[in-house]
């Protein structure tokens, strides 16, 4: 009788730690912690959202501006390549000189000048540009 009194004891004392070792760890009450886990489960889920979120705007953002930086660069490029040719100012052309079929290309200097003065993005005047009617 005695071993089964030292049995009942051991094994109580024992399903007493794993108790107390288990309201230590995840606290007392089991259904708060249930409800504690799955909050804590959905905000993190949720923030590893946002910030896949953000990755993906901040990708995005980055392929863009580099986008637009590359065709500013070919567009800048173009330009300086058609100013390089030289403008044909008064109808002069080589090729009307070697008795082809003359290209020109009237402009007048003015009108250089206010190409010159828009904007390449918009093709409106600069603010510092605008021209004074008086």
């Amino acid at each position: 009788m005695a071993s089964d009194y030292d049995n009942q004891l051991i094994e109580s004392v024992a399903v007493r730690r794993n108790r107390l070792l288990t309201a230590l760890l995840y606290g007392g009450n089991p259904n708060e912690r249930r409800w504690a886990d799955t909050v804590k489960l959905f905000l993190f889920s949720v923030a590893v959202a946002a910030l896949i979120a953000a990755v993906c705007v901040g990708y995005s953002f980055v392929t863009n501006l580099l986008e637009q930086n590359r065709a500013k660069q070919q567009q800048q490029q173009q330009q300086q390549q058609s100013t390089a040719a030289g403008p044909l100012i008064d109808g002069g052309s080589a090729a009307g000189a070697a008795g082809g079929s003359p290209v020109t290309k009237h402009t007048s200097v003015t009108e250089h000048t206010i190409i010159d003065h828009l904007s390449h993005e918009t093709g409106a005047w600069q603010p510092w540009r605008m021209p004074t009617h008086g």
